[in-house]
């Protein structure tokens, strides 16, 4: 079976499969923020247990304590950053202080970019 479009079928193919690919983009960009991604239940509960851990982790084994709990609470979050700097934090539990406390303040940089706030 031979197919033979012309001129005109082809410019609505065409036309057809730009505004698809536009709609596509279009939706998926409305979904998260461009800053610090989407504050959902998980990521919220991350920040608010990394929040109310962080003054009270001052030896490794609390530092690793803390990032363990914090790293479950992102088991289901959509929000990419907060999940990444919570493996950050949970690396950097066992390293020197300087490095925890770097850790530290990029977690807490992802969760006030996405909207989170102390209660």
């Amino acid at each position: 079976m031979k197919l033979k479009l012309n001129r005109r079928q082809i410019i609505i193919g065409a036309a057809v499969l730009v505004v698809l690919a536009f709609a596509l983009f279009a939706g998926r960009a409305g979904k998260t923020d461009p800053q610090g991604g989407v504050l959902d239940d998980p990521a919220r509960t991350a920040c608010t247990n990394f929040a109310d851990g962080y003054p009270d982790a001052k030896t490794k084994t609390a530092r690793l304590a803390l990032a363990d709990k914090v790293m479950e609470s992102t088991g289901q979050t959509d929000n990419d950053l907060i999940a990444d700097r919570a493996a950050e934090l949970g690396r950097a539990a066992n390293d020197a202080n300087a490095e925890w406390k770097t850790r530290a303040d990029a977690l807490r940089d992802a969760c006030t970019e996405a909207g989170w706030k102390a209660a």
